[in-house]
């Protein structure tokens, strides 16, 4: 106990004044015509008309059926039923590609430009939420963060780390052979794929756990995943700088 006590005061403490050089054609529509998975939750009844016209619309709509006006997106909250893909750890990236295309290619506010602004408006708000939830399940640890949130867990905060000594000492040797390694892109190479291998063993152990629903070690995994995603930053930032295409 003493000795991880020791541990994370050192690491913090490392990780403090350690310097990082990173750190439209109206039609109806809903997402039946863009995949099998449902587009947006269950709403209230009291949002369940459409805003301009007034008529009962479906849930999944996009576009009322009779007056063709864009919906207000009924979903905000989960990004996985913003773009219709299923909710898990693993995604499916081309399946994620064509349907932000297909959504922006219908709701894109150049498409409204000449409606009322009640129509522009919700076109901008779409639009922005359909680009804030494609880079953030694009991203492999925005995707776990969103998902630990959806499934009842807690944000993890910026120096969140966890109690394992051995861990810890692992990715500053890791951070300090990458610093020492600036000047050596083979080097640097190798450390690139090594530090891949650990994103990919911990991509596994987080589906795992997402799918057992076991949130505390889905948590633990996902903080170790982003320091070793940090750490691919940082090694790609000197790829950049270095004109190194890797």
């Amino acid at each position: 106990m003493e000795r991880t006590g020791r541990t994370l005061l050192y690491f913090k403490r490392y990780l403090t004044t350690k310097s990082q050089p990173f750190t439209t054609k109206c039609q109806t529509l809903n997402i039946a015509t863009l995949g099998s998975t449902n587009f947006s939750t269950e709403i209230s009844t009291n949002h369940n008309h459409c805003w301009k016209c007034g008529i009962v619309k479906n849930s999944l709509d996009m576009f009322c059926e009779k007056c063709h006006s864009i919906q207000a997106p009924m979903q905000k909250n989960n990004y996985f039923k913003v773009l219709g893909v299923e909710e898990g750890f693993n995604v499916d990236t081309k399946l994620l590609k064509d349907k932000f295309r297909k959504v922006q290619s219908l709701i894109h506010p150049d498409k409204f430009s000449n409606r009322t602004h009640e129509e522009q408006t919700i076109s901008e708000e779409y639009s922005s939420l359909i680009n804030k939830a494609y880079s953030s399940l694009m991203s492999p640890m925005k995707r776990a963060e969103h998902l630990l949130l959806l499934q009842g867990g807690e944000t993890i905060g910026e120096s969140q780390t966890v109690d394992e000594p051995d861990f810890l000492m692992q990715i500053m040797r890791l951070n300090e052979e990458v610093e020492d390694a600036e000047q050596d892109i083979d080097k640097l190479k190798q450390l690139d794929e090594q530090n891949k291998n650990e994103l990919e063993k911990l991509a596994k152990e987080i589906d795992k756990y997402f799918k057992n629903r076991d949130i505390d070690a889905a948590k633990k995994s996902i903080i170790k995943l982003k320091y070793f995603t940090s750490i691919s930053n940082r090694i790609n930032s000197i790829f950049r700088e270095a004109g190194v295409t890797n």
